[in-house]
């Protein structure tokens, strides 16, 4: 365990061996699960909200440790975060989701360009910025539906401010909008695209 600790850049790591956990700091606490799931030498980590509760300083590190980690030993990320900017900054690969059912996949670099759909666009315009003007800010009306209500359509349509009959209905499928960029909206895909499609990976 002492040098996996060190591979994930804790200094003294003999030392910390033998210290309780209120005695680490939240970065070397996060490096410290890092060095535990590299133990087992997974093909696939998943990091659940990183970097939560760090300072900018300390995300920095984190996120650019789980990138060499993953390079050293070959591993793939699975990153959940509500974090777009770290998301269009560190991952290939997106994939958003809404009360538990995937709406978009796109490559990252489209991650700042057209949102497509309206459940991404209202959750980018809900995101303070500096460029944040008062009394633009618009946050998504309604809740997050329960996982045990039974919604038809689209699980999206009770809070879409362009919400029509057919969402109402039936559950859109995916369909390729641009080269590696899918959504699954009838507003983009149209009447036909309906049936639940899956995206090819």
């Amino acid at each position: 365990m002492a040098e996996m600790l060190r591979a994930v850049g804790i200094s003294s790591p003999e030392q910390r061996l033998g210290q309780y956990i209120h005695e680490l700091s939240g970065g070397m606490r996060q490096r410290v699960m890092i060095a535990m799931a590299l133990l087992c030498r997974p093909r696939l980590m998943i990091a659940d909200e990183p970097t939560t509760a760090l300072d900018v300083t300390t995300e920095a590190q984190i996120i650019r440790l789980i990138g060499e980690v993953s390079k050293s030993f070959r591993s793939s990320v699975l990153l959940i975060t509500h974090n777009m900017g770290l998301v269009a900054e560190i991952c290939d690969r997106v994939a958003v989701l809404y009360a538990g059912s995937r709406w978009k996949w796109l490559l990252s670099s489209n991650c700042s360009k057209s949102p497509f759909t309206p459940t991404l666009a209202d959750s980018l315009s809900s995101i303070v910025t500096l460029d944040t003007q008062r009394g633009l800010l618009r946050p998504i009306p309604g809740r997050v539906p329960s996982p045990r209500e039974q919604l038809t359509g689209c699980r999206f349509h009770p809070r879409c401010p362009q919400v029509e009959d057919l969402c109402r209905r039936e559950d859109p499928s995916f369909v390729e909008v641009r080269p590696g960029h899918h959504v699954s909206c009838f507003l983009w895909a149209g009447p036909s695209a309906s049936a639940g499609g899956e995206v090819s990976e």
